[in-house]
């Protein structure tokens, strides 16, 4: 099998066995826990220290660039092909998908979730709005309960639109600003991968720079281009937080018009195993009082028979 794979077999093994050793594996475990320990500090220290890693990062790219007003002007067109991009996507492909799916006012749908886009504009992370997020398809909305709970944490971690779109947008940047010329096999392996890239995304900021050195190298473009997108990234960052977040509200809302046939089912037949508990129950209810002045009847019988049958005094 795999190298990957023997390593996890191995490691599972000698957990499962050091765990059966009590006492005598013990050190070994607190030793990896020290371990785990001096990790968790090491990455502590590289958390406080990375906005200054990052700033320097960014000046030096700067400082290496000979036409810094040119770098500047293309990264501000950048920016408002981006942001074009996402707010086009969202108000105008994700309403069609509303209107033409559930039939109703897509804008009222998305006034429902403007507390959740705010709070996902602000965060810059899907998954740390995914509780207003909730709160807001439940009480706006409207949306079924069984449905936004199981489609908004699968999207939140697998369904980036805005990231999908950002790297492809950014390494196409990155190559025409180095004087590289895709050819249609290039722009469509561009696709793919940002696609791809995308749904192994963690709901983070700035999570997509990373997966922008996936899609770089597919297609040889300099890598290390990506630092320019640093001094940038904390605006578009949270334009495409948004759309991530609402193309997981809109989806919930699509499921739920898709599946508006088998929820009336659920409902019948919850309703119906109601219907059949409350008359098991008051059926108990009936035979218990019956069983029960069955009992009081017995005891006051047996009562009197007793007092009949014992002598009289003298």
């Amino acid at each position: 099998p795999p190298f990957p794979i023997r390593r996890s077999f191995v490691l599972l093994t000698f957990g499962t066995v050091l765990g059966s050793l009590g006492r005598k594996g013990k050190v070994v475990i607190d030793f990896f826990h020290v371990i785990d320990e001096v990790i968790m500090k090491m990455v502590y220290g590289i958390m406080w220290i990375s906005p200054l890693g990052i700033s320097s990062v960014i000046c030096a790219k700067i400082l290496s660039v000979p036409n810094l007003g040119l770098v500047m002007s293309q990264l501000a067109m950048f920016i408002i092909t981006v942001v074009f991009g996402i707010f086009l996507y969202q108000f105008t492909v994700l309403q069609l998908i509303y209107v033409v799916i559930v039939r109703k006012n897509p804008f009222r749908f998305w006034w429902g979730m403007f507390q959740s886009w705010m709070t996902a504009f602000a965060t810059a992370s899907t998954a740390a709005a995914l509780p207003v997020t909730f709160r807001c398809m439940h009480e706006n909305n409207h949306v079924d309960p069984r449905i936004s709970k199981f489609v908004l944490p699968i999207g939140a971690t697998v369904n980036m639109d805005g990231t999908a779109l950002f790297v492809t947008v950014a390494s196409i940047f990155i190559a025409q600003m180095n004087g590289i010329d895709l050819d249609a096999g290039q722009l469509v392996t561009v696709v793919l991968t940002s696609t791809a890239a995308s749904i192994a995304s963690a709901s983070v900021p700035s999570a997509a720079l990373v997966l922008m050195l996936i899609v770089l190298t597919a297609i040889d473009a300099p890598y290390q281009d990506v630092s320019l997108l640093w001094a940038i990234d904390w605006f578009v960052d949270r334009c495409r937080t948004t759309n991530n977040m609402l193309g997981d509200a809109y989806g919930a809302a699509v499921v739920e018009a898709l599946s508006k046939k088998e929820l009336e089912e659920m409902d019948r037949e919850r309703a119906k195993q109601l219907e059949n508990d409350l008359e098991s129950a008051q059926t108990d209810l009936k035979t218990g009082n019956k069983k029960d002045l069955e009992d009081r009847k017995s005891t006051r019988l047996n009562s009197v028979t007793s007092r009949s049958r014992m002598p009289s005094s003298a």
